[in-house]
């Protein structure tokens, strides 16, 4: 088998000042904790457990305690085990509710002494109707109960986390039936639409499919550092930095809230809540086996008292390992032939590749080398294709370590402090890629010179001269050179390896309290909060001058010959001083670009894969020294800081009628990038290393194919001012007005928008039997362009481009002058509860989102200027740049054709926006069965429309992008549409008795189509799969295991014409998945 080796040992990212914020927040920290002290001797606390009228426990009851209103309230859920603690309590007389929703509430008196520890056990008898009073956090700045709210807001409790095995939050985001275009565990190139910037690691949440940046997502209700890669339309935040065991609940708010939480909440709010009320020690850990690879997570999260305080500290490590192309056979099937429009897995520049002879001419084959399909390549006559596919993991292996410890204690009685603390580190260790990449643009150059006295074309010559596609006209006859078409490594392998590390920090902390206004109570709260995020990003990369040495004979590490930029050569270079060298001797090396250099083919399933080369020539083949010589790694280290500051004060106004709320925000965002030396453009700029003086448009680095960074520094200030009021009009109608001023500055203007948002509730009918309420709110929304959006520097990419049938760069560049994006949004809804434990809601909701903020599609631009007509090549023609410079600085006749182009340079625009909507149902029913509970429910989502309006050419009535219809489309390519499969939905159906809990999942995801592929997945099936989960608890011992089974019937994901073969925004890769954890559980 041939090794899979690094091209070098890997840099680890530069080290820098990862703390340079951290003294705005040090300071405040280091004085609440040291508060406690002073108040100990004060402090009191309640704990105990909830059951229902079985003795089964109770997860996710709702427990306050209430006193007079110059003491704050305390707030608690019970765990999975239906325990709860309550501490910090000053001591007094307490009145403490128990509310879950199905069962009667519950109020039990209690005196506390200071100092003084108190059990309250509490059984909940089931209740008439299933009444939803959970005190909401999502989608108010007011705390009230849910069913009083107008705002749709699911929440997912820890006990069905820990019952769906979602060790990875990627999981859980594909199947939430409210989110499209995942990212999540594909390969960088293809986990974003802006292929090769976002590492592996990484997952989001993107809700309605409007994009990830556009889902604002909170960890206790605060903000938290976006991912450092610089993305169009803004970052998003990596939800695999939060580490799951410290989750007690996911809140997602699904609609736009910019009039509560500001910019960025266009497509909803997700909120993760920390589990701050953990008592004792709990200790998992899990393992996920499935077919070719595995995931090991190893947690542990301790909860008790300091002084008067209350700390929690979690962490958890989370292994990955790898999973190849090969270990999926589905996958390399559908990949294994190249049937016309296929758009991924095959490169139309191979090893072993075809030759021009006498001058170079870009996909011509006057000399082919025979053995092309022997080696797993295709014949197409004027190239040999070469299959990348296996190249390409479905998952990294990874290695994830995530902390997480808060402190929550009193100051007095009267004021609470919170300070909290993350650190999450991941490591790839070895990302894996194809063994070089396609030479663009030398391919139109004289670089890769095959020379007469080459002594690979002698050999070749020998063993194929009169074949009739090796040598035509008796090419072997003529002296003339040849000119390689093709990749320097290919077949051969082997695959390259890369180091690709990342790290998160935040620290954050609060100051909450009770005054008195008016003879009326309110509540304050002040906070900030710092997070950093870094990490590097990598390419391996072959250098030109390097290759242009070794095709002569002089490529080597100690070969000492050196290269001279030349403008006027054919190749822009020659050789310098030989120095007394010989080409191939001694230190001096050739490079070999014949079959004759391979003796196996690194292709699973190719003829020599196990057999060898016939025409291999042990002497000729290409050195390990060599393939080392010639590579490189380009590395970016990317950094963001996020820096906010806000404070909130909320109270009663009338007394059972009016509360409101009103606040103050300060957000600072900084980012940049830091190339190594060998990847920065203002080092390297030219294709050869160090040379400084090649014209401007040719500065695009001195690597085959792989781009080199600008360094980047970019910040952004916005400030924001916003307020709410809770109406409550008589006993029936519950009515929330709120608004958001949110401003900032940018290039010398000042940009602000103001935000209303009206939402009611009404309250149709209620009685014994039945409760059946209206909701709805009316909203605009805004998003400040990003600071990546205004950034004038090239962010390049490297994008599949069908009309030249491989890779290539794409840069895009900011725009100071981007309007704002807006929406207009509202939903509409009802909720019915009836007798015997049933409840369903169902809910339209529809965005009118305008200025959407995306780049040019590539797509149109090389459409307009391969198939239009003089005018459209005119007017894309300033975006693409051929071998001899920017088409709209050639004259027309001069021109390259589509085919041959070797870049394109694009704007950021604001499009004319999108329309969507939407139908979201949920039905659950809760009752008691034999000596048990059963619990089942239904989640839908079925988008009505997705509308994208057309984008013209700037100043042309000429068509980049029509308008259509995405819902029920794959949409590949397009910037503002992910995949968006029209129905998403799941069922799940749960028994529970004693120490015995029986878990079922169905996850549906309807089919959709792909009008532009003429191959067989022209429509991407339906996916449907079946999770099963037992739970066995030993309470004796503290310990659960729990069972999963996973896609139990081993669906494999639905065929997409894309690269890897199907949808990785939409569907799972790993088939059947068996998963055993187990838990441990002491104190508390």
């Amino acid at each position: 088998m041939t090794s899979r080796t690094a091209v070098r040992p890997p840099r680890p990212p530069k080290r820098g000042n990862n703390m340079k914020a951290l003294p705005l927040v040090i300071p405040l920290a280091a004085w609440l904790l040291a508060l406690p002290v002073t108040v100990a001797a004060q402090d009191a606390e309640i704990t105990g457990t909830v059951t229902d009228d079985t003795g089964g426990v109770l997860p996710g009851v709702t427990v306050e305690t209430s006193a007079d209103a110059a003491a704050a309230t305390r707030l608690a859920v019970t765990d999975a085990d239906g325990r709860y603690a309550l501490a910090a309590l000053p001591a007094g007389s307490y009145t403490v509710t128990f509310v879950l929703p199905g069962f009667e509430r519950a109020e039990r008196a209690v005196e506390l002494t200071a100092g003084g520890s108190t059990t309250l056990d509490v059984s909940l008898a089931l209740g008439g109707l299933f009444e939803e009073v959970t005190v909401a956090v999502t989608g108010t700045a007011i705390e009230a109960p849910a069913i009083n709210m107008p705002s749709a807001v699911t929440v997912v409790s820890r006990d069905v986390l820990e019952q769906q095995g979602a060790t990875q939050l990627v999981d859980l985001f594909r199947t939430l039936n409210v989110s499209h275009g995942v990212v999540g565990e594909r390969n960088s190139w293809y986990n974003s639409n802006q292929p090769a910037t976002l590492t592996e690691n990484v997952a989001n949440v993107n809700l309605r499919g409007l994009g990830a940046s556009r889902t604002l997502v909170l960890i206790n209700g605060r903000r938290h550092v976006p991912v450092p890669a610089r993305l169009i339309g803004g970052r998003f935040v990596d939800v695999n930095t939060i580490p799951a065991i410290a989750v007690g609940r996911l809140e997602v708010l699904k609609e736009g809230a910019s009039a509560t939480y500001g910019s960025d909440a266009v497509g909803g709010v997700a909120n993760f809540v920390t589990r701050n009320d953990f008592r004792g020690f709990e200790f998992n850990v899990a393992h996920d086996w499935f077919s070719g690879a595995g995931d090991t997570t190893i947690a542990g999260i301790w909860g008790g008292r300091i002084g008067s305080s209350s700390a929690v500290l979690s962490a958890e490590r989370v292994g990955r390992q790898e999973l190849q192309m090969a270990d999926r056979p589905w996958a390399l099937d559908r990949l294994s032939a190249y049937p016309p429009g296929t758009r991924g897995g095959w490169s139309s520049i191979g090893n072993p590749g075809t030759y021009a002879v006498g001058a170079p001419a870009a996909w011509t084959a006057d000399v082919f080398d025979p053995r092309c399909t022997d080696f797993g390549g295709i014949d197409e006559g004027w190239t040999c294709r070469f299959r990348y596919a296996p190249y390409d993991n479905l998952i990294d292996e990874q290695d994830q370590t995530r902390i997480f410890a808060e402190l929550n204690g009193p100051v007095n009685s009267r004021t609470n402090y919170h300070v909290e603390a993350l650190w999450a580190d991941a490591v790839i260790p070895q990302w894996y890629t194809t063994p070089s990449y396609p030479p663009f643009p030398l391919i139109s150059t004289t670089i890769m010179e095959v020379a007469a006295s080459h002594p690979g074309r002698q050999a070749f010559c020998s063993s194929y001269v009169g074949d009739a596609k090796a040598d035509p006209m008796s090419a072997c006859a003529d002296d003339a050179p040849w000119y390689f078409n093709g990749r320097p490594f290919g077949n051969s392998g082997p695959g390259r390896r890369l180091r690709r590390e990342s790290r998160t920090q935040r620290v954050a902390a609060s100051l909450d309290g009770d005054v008195t206004m008016g003879g009326r109570s309110a509540h304050w709260d002040v906070g900030v909060t710092y997070s950093r995020a870094r990490g590097n990003l990598n390419l391996p990369a072959v250098y030109t001058d390097r290759v242009f040495r070794a095709f002569r004979g002089y490529g080597g590490p100690d070969c000492g010959v050196g290269v001279m930029a030349d403008r006027s050569s054919p190749a822009g270079m020659v050789l310098g001083p030989l120095g007394g060298a010989v080409a191939g001797q001694g230190p001096c090396m050739y490079f070999n670009p014949f079959s004759n250099a391979i003796q196996y083919s690194d292709q699973p399933g190719s003829p020599f894969e196990n057999t060898a080369n016939p025409d291999y020539v042990a002497g000729l083949a290409n050195p390990e020294a060599l393939r080392l010589w010639l590579n490189e790694e380009v590395d970016l280290v990317s950094t963001t800081d996020l820096f906010v500051a806000d404070a909130t004060l909320s109270g009663n106004l009338v007394e059972n009628v009016a509360d409101f709320a009103v606040g103050y925000q300060y957000r600072g965002m900084t980012a940049d990038g830091n190339p190594n030396d060998p990847g920065d453009v203002t080092l390297n700029p030219c294709p050869v290393a160090g040379d400084l003086g090649c014209a401007v448009g040719d500065r695009f680095g001195p690597y085959l194919f792989t781009n080199i960074h600008r360094p980047y520094a970019a910040d952004q200030r916005v400030q924001r001012l916003f307020g709410e009021l809770a109406l409550g009009i008589g006993p029936r109608v519950d009515t929330q007005l709120a608004a958001n001023y949110e401003f900032y500055n940018i290039a010398g203007r000042t940009v602000s928008s103001f935000d209303p948002k009206v939402g009611m509730r009404l309250q149709v009918a209620e009685n014994l039997h039945y409760s059946l309420s209206l909701r709805g709110s009316v909203q605009t929304t805004f998003r400040t362009p990003s600071l990546d959006d205004l950034n004038t520097s090239p962010l390049t990419t490297l994008e599949w481009i069908p009309v030249t049938g491989a890779y290539q760069a794409v840069d895009r560049f900011g725009r100071p002058d981007l309007e704002p994006e807006r929406a207009f949004t509202y939903n509409a809804g009802a909720v019915l509860f009836l007798e015997g434990g049933l409840e369903a809601t169902v809910d339209y909701w529809h965005y009118d989102f305008e200025n959407v903020i995306g780049s040019m599609p590539y797509l149109g631009v090389t459409s307009l200027y391969d198939g239009g007509d003089a005018a459209a090549r005119d007017a894309v023609s300033p975006f693409i740049i051929c071998p001899d410079g920017r088409a709209s600085d050639l004259a027309p006749a001069d021109r390259c054709i589509a085919q041959n182009l070797e870049r394109i340079q694009l704007d950021l625009v604001n499009w004319p926006g999108l329309t969507t909507s939407g139908v979201d149902t949920h039905l659950a029913l809760r009752q008691d069965a034999g000596p048990g509970q059963f619990v089942a429910s239904w989640d839908s989502t079925y988008t009505l429309a997705y509308d994208t309006r057309a984008l013209l050419v700037e100043g042309t009535n000429l068509t980049l992008d029509a308008a259509q219809e995405a819902a029920g489309y794959l949409n590949f390519g397009h910037p503002i549409a992910v995949p968006l499969p029209r129905w998403k939905s799941r069922w799940s159906a749960t028994y529970s008795a004693g120490p015995y809990t029986f878990a079922n999942y169905v996850s549906y995801i309807s089919s959709y189509e792909d009008p532009a592929t003429t191959t067989a997945a022209a429509v991407i099936d339906s996916f449907l799969t079946w999770d099963a989960s037992f739970v066995w608890r030993f309470p004796a011992s503290g310990m659960d295991l729990t069972l999963y089974a996973l896609n139990l019937t081993g669906q494999r994901p639905p065929w997409a014409n894309v690269e890897q073969a199907y949808d990785g925004f939409t569907h799972d890769p790993k088939g059947r998945r068996f998963k055993m954890a187990i838990t441990w559980r002491f104190g508390g």
